[in-house]
C-alpha cells in the first residue's frame, strides 16, 4: 500500500515522504474534492512545518484559498475547520508513529475522514500520475488564529468555575501543549505538566500512549504529587489514555462508559457508538441510562459515519479517540473535552476515579490483544468461522464468536499480514 495508508498517509521522512510529496498532495486532494477554500495544520514533528508550506503550495496552485493554522492538534484543525465551513481539512502529522514518520490526516466538508475507502485512493492516483504546469486563477493564503474559539467551546463545558481536583497532563512534547495550557489558564485548572513543550524528536517517550513504557512518566507524576488522575496525549492530541489517583491505566471503554451516563442525563434515549472490541459494559452501561448502543467497526470513519446516521451524541474507540456532537449539523474529536467531562464528574461524585471505574472492571474479564502472523488472513478467518460455527457469528468487522460466557473478535490488519483477536 506505500505511504497510501488505509485512514491516512504516512511515511518515513526523505525515504518515503518528503516536501515534494507533499505539494503534490495538496495539488492531488483538491483535484479530488473540487472544494475552494480548505484549512491547513501542523504538528511537532521535525519536518511539518516545511510540509504544511508545501502542501498548501500544491493546494494554492489549484486556484484554492487556503487558511493556515499553524502548530496545532488534529483536533483544533478539525474542529476549525467544521466551524469555519471550509471544503476541507489537511492536517500535516504522523499521529502517534515514531519520530522519523510524517504524513496527513484529510478531511471533507462534514468532517468526515477521507480513508483510502472513500477517495485516499483517488488521491494516491492523481499523486501518481504527476502534474503539469499550474494553469488559471491561483489561490490566495491567509494565516488565521482559532485556538481561543476552540479553548471556549471546551470550556464551555465546565460544569463548576472552581474544581479542587489536581491533574497531571502529559502532552508527549507533540503539539497539544499549548492547548491544555490556554484551558488550564481560562478554568483556572490545578494542572501539572509534564513533556509540554513540542519537541518532534518526542525526546522522553514514545507519542503512542498505548506503549506501556510511555505511561511510566505520568503514573510516577501522578503518585508522586497525589494527583487525581493523569491524561496522556498522543503526538497530535486526538488521542488521549487516562490513569486513576493510583497511577494506573484505564481502558477507553470504561472511562467512556462515564462519560456515556453524563451525556445521556440531558439527552436520555441518544446513540452512543463504540468500537466492536469494546467491553460489553460499554453497552450495558449505555442502556441502563437509557441510551441506544450502536456498534461500529474499528477505526475514525466508521465510528464518524455511525455518529452522523445516528444522530449520536458521542463515540469511543478502544484505541482512546473520543468524539462528541458540537450540534445539529456536525461533530468533531476532542480529548480535552473528555478530560473537563471527567473533571465535571469527579466534582459531583466526591469519589475517586477508581472507585467510580471499580464496580465496571469487575463485570467481565477481558485478554489484551493478541496478534499472530499468518500469511493468509482471509482463509484464517474462513477456518475460524467453520471451526466455531456452532458459535453466534458476526461479520460487521472480521469474525466476532460468541458463546453464552465467552465472546471474541478476529479480524485482519489492513497494513501488516497479522491477524489481531481481542
Amino acid at each position: 500500500m506505500g505511504i497510501f495508508k488505509t485512514y491516512d498517509i504516512r511515511g518515513i521522512y526523505e525515504s518515503e515522504i518528503n516536501t515534494d510529496t507533499a505539494y503534490k498532495v495538496g495539488r492531488a486532494f483538491a483535484q479530488f474534492l473540487k472544494g475552494r477554500t480548505y484549512m491547513a495544520g501542523y504538528d511537532a514533528r521535525l519536518h511539518s512545518e516545511e510540509m504544511y508550506k508545501a502542501v498548501i503550495e500544491g493546494l494554492m496552485d489549484e486556484g484554492c484559498d487556503v487558511a493556515g493554522i499553524g502548530l496545532c492538534s488534529t483536533p483544533l484543525l478539525h474542529f476549525s475547520q467544521i466551524r469555519g465551513g471550509y471544503n476541507g481539512g489537511i492536517m500535516v502529522t504522523a499521529s502517534h508513529n515514531p519520530p522519523e514518520y510524517h504524513g496527513f490526516k484529510l478531511y471533507d466538508a462534514k468532517g468526515g475522514s477521507v480513508s483510502y475507502a472513500k477517495g485516499l485512493n483517488r488521491v494516491e492516483e492523481l499523486v501518481k500520475a504527476g502534474f503539469g504546469k499550474p494553469a488559471g486563477r491561483r489561490g490566495n493564503f491567509k494565516e488565521i488564529n482559532t485556538i481561543n474559539e476552540y479553548i471556549d467551546f471546551i470550556a464551555q463545558q465546565a460544569e463548576d468555575k472552581n474544581y479542587k481536583q489536581k491533574i497531571v497532563i502529559d502532552p508527549s512534547n507533540g503539539s497539544s501543549g499549548k492547548i491544555y495550557r490556554l484551558l488550564s489558564e481560562k478554568l483556572k485548572l490545578n494542572i501539572h505538566f509534564i513533556n509540554e513543550n513540542p519537541d518532534g524528536n518526542f525526546p522522553n517517550h514514545s507519542p503512542n500512549p498505548l506503549k506501556e513504557e510511555s505511561r511510566k512518566q505520568i503514573a510516577e507524576a501522578v503518585i508522586k504529587l497525589g494527583t487525581d488522575f493523569g491524561a496522556i496525549l498522543d503526538g497530535d492530541g486526538d488521542r488521549v489514555l487516562f490513569v486513576d489517583e493510583r497511577g494506573e491505566r484505564i481502558e477507553n471503554y470504561f472511562v467512556s462508559a462515564l462519560i456515556a451516563e453524563q451525556l445521556l442525563k440531558n439527552a436520555p434515549g441518544s446513540a452512543i457508538v463504540y468500537d466492536l472490541i469494546s467491553s460489553r459494559v460499554l453497552k450495558e452501561r449505555i442502556e441502563e441510562n437509557r441510551g441506544r448502543p450502536i456498534v461500529s467497526k474499528v477505526g475514525y470513519t466508521f465510528i464518524y459515519d455511525a455518529m452522523v446516521a445516528e444522530q449520536a451524541v458521542f463515540g469511543s474507540e478502544t484505541s482512546g479517540h473520543v468524539y462528541f456532537k458540537v450540534s445539529e449539523s456536525y461533530y468533531t474529536e476532542s480529548s480535552a473535552y473528555a478530560v473537563v467531562m471527567l473533571l465535571n464528574l469527579l466534582n459531583k461524585s466526591g469519589k475517586k476515579l477508581s472507585e467510580l471505574i471499580e464496580p465496571m472492571k469487575g463485570r467481565y474479564y477481558q485478554s489484551k490483544e493478541i496478534n499472530i502472523e499468518v500469511a493468509d488472513k482471509e482463509k484464517a478467518l474462513k477456518s475460524v468461522e467453520e471451526y466455531f460455527s456452532g458459535a453466534e457469528i458476526n461479520k460487521l468487522d472480521g469474525i466476532g464468536v460468541s458463546f453464552n460466557n465467552v465472546w471474541f473478535n478476529i479480524r485482519a490488519s489492513n497494513t501488516e499480514p497479522v491477524l489481531r483477536i481481542r
